[in-house]
């Protein structure tokens, strides 16, 4: 029986039309949905619902896709919904961000086209869902808006092709579309649904949010301001990660096979391997290395002895030391970002109270034991809260709920630390023993004597800001002929940012700007040189991190208008 939603709720006190706000925890393995009502907000509702060939569905759907053997990349099976003995492409997400050879794609096609299938596939189910729940005059009227998670440590190059993907993928339509960072989303629904009197954290705590995925590790340290009425949350500074998730695991495990089987693995056929894969997965997520459990096995189909290989049965055995060998590399750097974290935010009388492990991951209680046994010494609590492993999706649900036209006292606050200084290279007036004799050089249309390779920073690494923040640049542009302007934005990790161009400045990305449909003559100021008529525009390029996500936009004459581009390097 569809849900139905009276005429009097498509609004509520703060202006906002009634909305089921949909939250995707897009993870490297995994991706999760959730959804829930601004009229029903405490009710969120996970999708379990996965189109399936026969597997059993879980609350999560497998991050993977198949294409046809033909070269067909229209038709393609995603999810629980591919065959057994289909090729599978996986792990797909971190090819937005870095090149590896643990993915392999198709040929001739983009990563951010696998990635767009991959979303279309969970839009449509998702929409389809929602008007199974709902009849069409209520979906008519109500606003569907998605957030979106991504790995806190992505670079602004890759949260916008998830953008980009997830907008193309039918998210960006007539819906509102925001990024949101996993370890953040979870940090939001833990901390919320703590109980009040029972509470592992409290107001002044600070606490490292250790968000363990299949792909990446996000390491974030919080201190906690206020948790009732409204979440006030302040990061202590800027956060750490790595690729270093469960996925990775996985991978030694299927060297440890391949080198086991040697010769004959080439034998073994491919969905056979890709099976294997998947039943070690129910070996990872067990393991506690617990002494009376000296080993574990792997179902591997269609073989039944292999005694060179360790087959006994149909069976892959593995040593409890073997199971701490294929965990070592990923808990290890898991450990050395979490201590790295603690180090960072203990300073005077401060220390960190509490970690807490959430994501996929940050469910193994192997891993829970390795860090527990690292913090007890320095007296510091491990937190594995309920549902760690939808903790990110349900926040992403929780934070896309706030109502959009409340006051900010009203809202969940959250204080983030820029993870990078970004800045513009500029041309300033040259003062000699200031600027280098090598950066000299004469305006052809001013004479002025002007430095080049200077760069202006207008946020700066470490630097506090929240959602309402935004930083502004004013640039003077002198022209005859008024076309699209090209502004570099540079960015730099160091600590401080050096005052000119060196090797640690990178190119971060160039924005296009585009004012041609003002009339020159009435919008910009003339002058001239030397008989010579020229126009200047004195303008301002502002920049947001809501959600800690870069936006970008142009200033002219106190009015706004968007960019034409924003071209990442």
């Amino acid at each position: 029986m569809a849900a139905s939603v009276s005429a009097s709720s498509t609004t509520n006190g703060n202006g906002d039309l009634h909305r089921i706000v949909v939250g995707i925890d897009f993870g490297t393995t995994f991706t999760a949905v959730a959804w829930a009502e601004t009229s029903r907000p405490s009710q969120i509702e996970l999708i379990t619902n996965w189109p399936t060939a026969g597997a059993l569905v879980g609350a999560q759907v497998p991050s993977e896709l198949s294409y046809p053997n033909d070269g067909d990349t229209t038709n393609y099976s995603w999810g629980y919904n591919i065959s057994p003995k289909a090729k599978k492409v996986k792990w797909f997400k971190l090819a937005l961000e870095t090149d590896s050879d643990i993915f392999k794609l198709p040929p001739n096609i983009q990563p951010i086209t696998v990635v767009e299938h991959f979303l279309t596939a969970v839009y449509t189910h998702t929409m389809s869902t929602l008007y199974r729940r709902f009849d069409r005059s209520v979906m008519a009227t109500a606003s569907v808006d998605f957030v979106l998670t991504v790995p806190a440590i992505w670079s602004d190059a890759a949260k916008q092709k998830t953008f980009d993907a997830a907008r193309r993928a039918g998210m960006g339509n007539e819906h509102n579309l925001d990024l949101l960072s996993e370890p953040e989303s979870a940090a939001i629904y833990t901390l919320k649904n703590m109980d009040s009197g029972n509470s592992a954290v409290s107001v002044g705590d600070r606490i490292v949010v250790c968000d363990c995925g299949g792909g990446t590790v996000d390491v974030i340290s919080y201190e906690v301001r206020q948790i009732r009425p409204q979440l006030r949350v302040a990061e202590v500074t800027a956060g750490t990660g790595d690729y270093c998730g469960s996925t990775f695991i996985d991978q030694e495990f299927e060297r440890l096979f391949q080198h086991r089987m040697g010769a004959l693995y080439a034998k073994v056929p491919m969905q056979n391997r890709q099976q294997i894969v998947k039943n070690f997965e129910l070996c990872k997520i067990a393991f506690r290395n617990d002494a009376s459990l000296p080993t574990f096995y792997v179902n591997v189909p269609t073989m039944s002895d292999v005694p060179e290989a360790g087959i006994y049965g149909g069976m892959f055995e593995i040593t409890r030391e073997e199971m701490q060998a294929l965990f070592a590399p990923v808990v290890e750097s898991v450990i050395r970002l979490v201590k790295a974290q603690v180090l960072a935010v203990s300073e005077g009388t401060f220390r960190a109270n509490s970690i807490m492990l959430v994501g996929g991951f940050g469910e193994s209680e192997y891993l829970f034991q390795r860090i527990e046994s690292w913090a007890r010494p320095y007296r510091i609590q491990v937190i594995q809260p309920r549902d760690a492993s939808t903790a990110i999706v349900r926040g992403a649900v929780m934070r896309g709920l706030e109502p959009k036209h409340a006051a900010a006292a009203e809202k969940t606050e959250v204080l983030r630390r820029a993870r990078r200084s970004y800045g513009v290279p500029t041309n300033q007036m040259f003062i000699p023993g200031k600027h280098y004799d090598a950066d000299l050089y004469v305006d052809p249309e001013t004479g002025e004597r002007l430095a080049r390779n200077q760069i202006s920073w207008f946020i700066r690494k470490n630097q506090v800001m929240g959602d309402e923040a935004i930083f502004r640049h004013a640039f003077k542009r002198n022209f005859k002929i008024l076309t699209p302007w090209n502004d570099l934005l540079v960015s730099s990790t160091d600590d401080v940012p050096p005052t000119c161009w060196d090797a640690s400045v990178t190119k971060h990305c160039t924005v296009v700007s585009d004012l041609t449909r003002l009339d020159k003559s009435a919008s910009f100021e003339k002058r001239w040189r030397r008989f010579r008529r020229y126009y200047v525009a004195n303008y301002e390029l502002a920049m947001g991190l809501r959600n800690n996500n870069l936006s970008i936009w142009l200033e002219y004459n106190g009015k706004r208008y968007g960019v034409a581009d924003v071209d990442f390097e």
